[in-house]
């Protein structure tokens, strides 16, 4: 371990020995979130730790007057501690490196209207479409959500985690470009990632093109890096979905995430 690595991680145990998310506190707050139900309760207190961590080094901001309760922050932490929770090696890196490329958070009480103008390139189709989003991220810059589509929930129509989808997003802009491919670790085969992908989108697209019904968000559709952040979203809270739809695209963020969902919820329905 290099001693820059051994120096920041004994500044964070130190910190988190005395200003950690208090208990009670992130007892609620996991309280009214399902996903985390997946958990053993080891693990739980890991990622309270990585939460912690979150809530110091990134900034939730609320706007239009929204009120966010102490418990509100958590969750949002706690979402950002469940994606990253098996992404980082903890014995070479700091698990908060895998979102060094955004530092704030802000938070809507409701969709938010995204001030741009409905712009068609010379092919006819849109470049910048004006409307209501309920989450944006640009490459330089935070992330934007809107807490009334991302606070927790039983799964809707389409599995719908803002926060998750704009970090999939930010994950993805890690390698400088936008195209539904991150950084991959050095196990993972870019070929197969392609593979899994490329044909998953052009089978979800073929299916709408066709009038076909899908169990799957049809805004996957939109282009590749959509697809992954959608995906995303099914990976965390619909992993059966999923897995049923697009096996191999499954398989692919498994290795990527370092987690595997539906293994969590098989043990969590024995229980």
């Amino acid at each position: 371990m290099r001693v820059t690595t051994r120096i920041r991680r004994f500044i964070v145990q130190r910190r988190l020995r005395k200003d950690k998310i208090p208990l009670k506190l992130w007892h609620r707050s996991c309280a009214q979130m399902p996903l985390l139900s997946r958990y053993s309760g080891r693990e739980k207190m890991q990622l309270r730790l990585l939460a912690s961590q979150v809530l110091w080094d990134k900034r939730i901001i609320p706007v239009k007057d929204f009120e966010l309760t102490d418990e509100m922050r958590v969750m949002i932490a706690a979402q950002v501690a469940l994606m990253l929770f098996g992404l980082a090696e903890p014995e070479t890196e700091p698990n908060l490196s895998w979102i060094h490329n955004w530092n704030q958070i802000l938070v809507y009480p409701a969709p938010f209207h995204n001030g741009r103008d409905t712009v068609f390139n010379a092919l006819g189709q849109i470049q910048s479409l004006a409307g209501f989003e309920s989450g944006e991220t640009h490459y330089q810059g935070g992330i934007i959500i809107d807490w009334e589509d991302d606070q927790p929930h039983p799964l809707r129509k389409h599995a719908n985690q803002v926060l998750l989808h704009e970090m999939a997003h930010k994950l993805d802009m890690l390698d400088g470009d936008t195209n539904g491919h991150p950084p991959l670790h050095s196990n993972m085969s870019h070929q197969a990632w392609y593979e899994a992908f490329e044909t998953a989108f052009d089978t979800l697209n073929r299916q709408l093109q066709h009038g076909k019904f899908t169990a799957f968000n049809p805004y996957a559709a939109t282009n590749p890096a959509e697809f992954f952040a959608v995906s995303t979203e099914y990976f965390f809270e619909s992993p059966n979905v999923l897995n049923r739809l697009f096996p191999k695209v499954y398989q692919q963020l498994t290795l990527f995430y370092r987690q595997d969902p539906l293994i969590r919820v098989s043990a969590l329905q024995k229980s």
